[in-house]
């Protein structure tokens, strides 16, 4: 009978509280910047000294640092999570990103910015589409945002933005559906950062804005300029002996540089006092392979691609005047499945009145209070195609096969101690001067103090118990799995062959196949090179489905 009455409290305490929030509620402006390909260890916040993002770090110290948010392997699955707050494996997204030449995209249904336009918001989207274009309704503006400055493939190059797939290379810009050649020669992350402060200083301040800030960097271009920074940003890292890591850095420091440009345009409009900004890595960094960008995951094990916590736990970070108990450091469990509701709930949206079937959890009272996250759980993936899964369920997770033969299973990326000798003492006073630094202590009233940054910073830094660099435990097939207690060995360095344990890993494995049901099967992959082609097209990427059946449509690019 007591424990009956306690829970009943206990809910009508939510209840009480919710209606509470939506009496008072004010919808903020929400900025969400997505980055591509950065490592856990590319922010200053995280611990090195190597790269300085005081900007992004201001934010961190003044916010939350999310040091459990979990994201997808890659980029497309990511950003379905994120638009559509559903596990990648529920709607079939949950392979390979979008090939240029594939006749794929993102299902049929409302995502976050139709969500946030029927709560009143103006919806803008920058840079990085990648959730498909062969036909035109598969695009930014056909899909909630009333205007996309960007492009609709996985990447382009920095200055030229062509993108380089096979045998095919074409020109992939768009200002909404026409080519915006105008921009060719010019770096992408200004090209962007300019965008966002275009919208920020054009914006009617009487309806809230949701500005969705997707960067090409830090993702490695085309093959013969993989990745590109000014000259004069590179320069300023001499002390990095590792040329590509040199390259990374300026393209970091420009990154950097966006997010004080953003945060001050908000705060020169009177928008930040009553903003929420989100700041996340879509997917670990790739340090080797294909398209290596030079990016760090240390200590973790992995990278893009893998299961492993290089791989999908990424830099993250919410900050805003409505937070309370701030800065402080999250250790508890987010999914990029959550945002949604999170933000509908922080827009004043009544999330009981989203569908019933998403993967997200609201955790909007959680950021602002600090109270108990409502995530215990969260599916990493399952692919059928690769053979390969993972869940994490408490401190416990469980992976199941590997890629490429295990060559991704090892640990990369720098330290941030290699040039240790030559590497510049980390600062907190050019993080209380950067732009942003003084930008978000005018908006909450207080600047955060040194000594607390420094707090800050040491308890968002991952430390591994063991130095060794090669893992105890290595799935070597879809038959093999591996068992980790996060909490003792967040690294993934020990752990232990999951038939040992077999209770456990019965137990892992039916939250896993609980978790991705129902489940859809991924596309075949199909490539449409010949109709795809970009000469067809006036060298352009363009809607070929489209465009095949009616060549007069003006995105066409028709000559």
């Amino acid at each position: 009978m007591k424990t009956s009455l306690a829970v009943a409290l206990l809910v009508a305490s939510f209840a009480a509280t919710s209606v509470s929030h939506h009496i008072s509620c004010r919808s903020p402006h929400i900025i969400f910047i997505i980055v591509d390909d950065m490592g856990w260890n590319d922010v200053s916040f995280h611990g090195s000294d190597q790269i300085p993002t005081p900007n992004i770090d201001a934010l961190a110290y003044h916010g939350v640092i999310l040091n459990q948010h979990y994201v997808q392997a890659v980029c497309t699955p990511s950003r379905a999570a994120l638009m559509t707050s559903r596990y990648p494996v529920r709607i079939g997204m949950q392979g390979v990103p979008i090939y240029a030449a594939e006749p794929r995209g993102l299902p049929e249904g409302k995502i976050l910015p139709q969500y946030l336009k029927e709560l009143g918001y103006v919806t803008r989207a920058v840079g990085k589409w990648h959730l498909g274009y062969h036909r035109a309704d598969l695009t930014p503006t056909y899909r909630g945002f009333d205007s996309h400055l960007g492009y609709w493939n996985g990447f382009v190059g920095y200055y030229d933005y062509i993108l380089q797939a096979g045998n095919l290379n074409g020109y992939d810009l768009r200002r909404n559906m026409s080519t915006a050649w105008d921009l060719s020669g010019r770096y992408a992350t200004d090209v962007f950062t300019e965008e966002a402060e275009r919208l920020i200083g054009d914006h009617d301040t009487r309806k809230p804005l949701f500005l969705y800030l997707a960067h090409l960097a830090m993702h490695a271009g085309n093959p013969a300029r993989l990745l590109e920074a000014p000259q004069e940003y590179i320069s300023r890292f001499g002390y990095i002996s590792d040329p590509n890591r040199r390259v990374y850095a300026g393209a970091m420091a420009k990154l950097d540089e966006s997010v004080g440009r953003v945060v001050t345009a908000l705060e020169r409009r009177g928008m930040l006092e009553n903003s929420v900004i989100v700041f996340s890595s879509d997917n670990g960094a790739p340090t080797i392979g294909e398209y290596p960008n030079w990016g760090s995951n240390y200590p973790f094990r992995g990278l893009k691609e893998t299961l492993w916590e290089g791989g999908v736990r990424v830099a993250s970070l919410v900050w805003s005047p409505l937070l309370q108990n701030t800065p402080r450091v999250s250790h508890q469990l987010m999914h990029v499945t959550d945002w949604l509701p999170t933000l509908y709930s922080a827009a004043c949206g009544d999330v009981s009145s989203l569908p019933r079937d998403l993967d997200g959890v609201d955790q909007w009272e959680a950021l602002v209070s600090g109270s108990l996250s409502r995530r215990s759980e969260l599916l990493l993936n399952a692919d059928e195609a690769s053979e390969t899964a993972a869940v994490r369920v408490g401190d416990w997770k469980l992976v199941i096969g590997t890629l490429q033969n295990g060559s991704l299973d090892g640990f990369f990326g720098a330290s941030g101690r290699e040039d240790a000798a030559r590497t510049p003492p980390y600062d907190p006073e050019a993080v209380a001067s950067s732009p942003c630094g003084r930008a978000v202590s005018l908006a909450v009233g207080a600047a955060t103090p040194v000594d607390a940054m420094v707090r800050l910073r040491r308890d968002a830094t991952v430390s591994c118990a063991s130095n060794s660099s090669t893992p105890r435990c290595v799935p070597r097939s879809s038959y093999d799995a591996c068992l980790f207690n996060l909490r003792e060995d967040p690294c993934e360095q020990e752990g232990v062959v999951a038939g040992s344990q077999p209770l456990l890993k019965d137990f892992l494995l039916e939250r896993l196949v609980a978790l991705r049901t129902p489940w859809v099967r991924q596309a075949d992959l199909l490539l449409q090179n010949s109709l795809a082609d970009p000469a067809h097209f006036n060298n352009t990427w363009s809607p070929w489905t489209d465009c095949l059946w009616d060549y007069t449509d003006s995105f066409c690019n028709h000559v």
